[in-house]
């Protein structure tokens, strides 16, 4: 996405839009943490649930992709200008990271969710930073939307399963 925003405005705005998703990641980030604190009335087991919705979501991008050709596969979003837009545009199309993260802030414990909040944000940082440095070549951008199209549907299923697995949720049924 940060790639299509970049690749989308003038040049002198890429700094501006790859710290626009930062952020924005980040706070989506803070948010589910703190529906995870919400949460821990709850049994994980109960939690655990959530991760239906990640699981969901994921099969139902791998089933929309089938059928379609290469060229098809190409996702097309709202092209900012800018932090705000990038901020925004980020914001509105994490929903999903929220559905997946709070189950997993929520069955990992202090030291483990430290630690993968961590990961994320430095994840976030190297992605965004790549995205500067690939956003200007169409034939990079190319490749990242195609590749995008499948692994972040296969991402979000592995992140189900992994949510309901780590909160024991299959001894529910």
């Amino acid at each position: 996405m940060t790639a299509a925003l970049i690749a989308g405005s003038p040049p002198q705005r890429a700094r501006r839009i790859a710290l626009g998703q930062v952020i924005g990641f980040w706070l989506i980030t803070a948010l589910a943490a703190a529906a995870a604190a919400v949460l821990f009335e709850f049994s994980p087991k109960v939690v655990g649930l959530l991760g239906l919705v990640p699981l969901a979501i994921g099969l139902h991008g791998l089933l929309r992709l089938r059928g379609r050709d290469r060229g098809a596969m190409v996702t097309r979003r709202a092209v900012g200008s800018g932090f705000i837009a990038a901020l925004v545009v980020t914001l509105s199309a994490g929903g999903d990271n929220v559905a997946a993260y709070i189950p997993l802030f929520r069955v990992g414990g202090a030291a483990r969710v430290a630690v993968i909040v961590g990961v994320f944000a430095l994840g976030e940082v190297v992605v965004s930073a790549l995205a500067l440095l690939a956003g200007g070549h169409p034939r990079a951008r190319g490749a990242m939307t195609r590749l995008g199209a499948v692994a972040v549907p296969v991402l979000l299923c592995c992140i189900g399963v992994l949510i309901l697995l780590e909160a024991r949720t299959f001894s529910l049924v």
